[in-house]
């Protein structure tokens, strides 16, 4: 319910991001890439995939929270690009907690397209920033 209500206004909702699993230290996200994701190059923009991982894994641990009042901060993420993301193709991300903390969580993840194919993966600190 907390998501749903943060997401109307929220750049996920603008990117076209769509939320598939929200739950236990795991959040799954997939975006169709249209033209307005392009470089000027004409594949996915690098920041189009580092935004998509960055939902995917602060989702992940987002996911536990029940006081609106907290909120996540990256404070670090490593992102490896492994393959374009191209017109047409729907990308699916996945973050999963690695090791929670009393303060900051060690999250990785990976976007993969439509054909299971290896797009890119990440993995990163994120600060939990209580009310």
């Amino acid at each position: 319910e907390l998501v749903k209500r943060r997401y109307e206004n929220s750049y996920e909702k603008h990117m076209g991001v769509r939320f598939n699993k929200y739950e236990d230290n795991y959040c799954e996200v997939e975006l169709d890439i249209e033209a307005k994701h392009l470089n000027i190059g004409g594949t996915c923009h690098g920041g189009v995939i580092n935004a998509l991982l960055d939902i995917a894994l602060s989702g992940a641990v987002t996911c536990n929270f029940t006081n609106s009042a907290e909120t996540v901060v990256t404070m670090q993420m490593n992102v490896y690009f492994l393959r374009p993301g191209l017109e047409g193709d729907k990308l699916t991300a996945h973050g999963q907690v690695v090791k929670p903390g009393r303060t900051i969580y060690n999250v990785s993840g990976e976007i993969k397209n439509q054909d299971g194919k290896l797009v890119a993966r990440a993995d990163g600190n994120w600060f939990i920033k209580k009310g």
